[in-house]
């Protein structure tokens, strides 16, 4: 389940044995990119995400959705929570 990529050290693939929602942290270690950056990208709407209880979530159910559609351009406020 979480066979790291040779092409960027530990990092676990985003497929489907990651649940439909995760952490800014968890994400981030998934896909290799800073926690920092990651927050940035939720922030401004670059990647979809949800809130629970004032916790921001990473929807990954939805950005596997939209990458399995053809999705390829990911820009500010695609994914906008306003």
């Amino acid at each position: 389940m979480n066979k790291a990529n040779p092409n960027h050290g530990n990092v676990v693939p985003l497929g489907a044995a990651m649940g439909d929602v995760c952490s800014i942290v968890t994400f981030a270690t998934a896909s290799g990119i800073p926690a920092d950056e990651v927050a940035e990208l939720v922030d401004n709407g670059t990647l979809p995400s949800l809130t629970f209880a004032d916790f921001r979530m990473v929807n990954v159910g939805k950005l596997r959705a939209d990458l399995l559609s053809g999705k390829e351009d990911f820009k500010e406020g695609d994914y906008s929570h306003a």
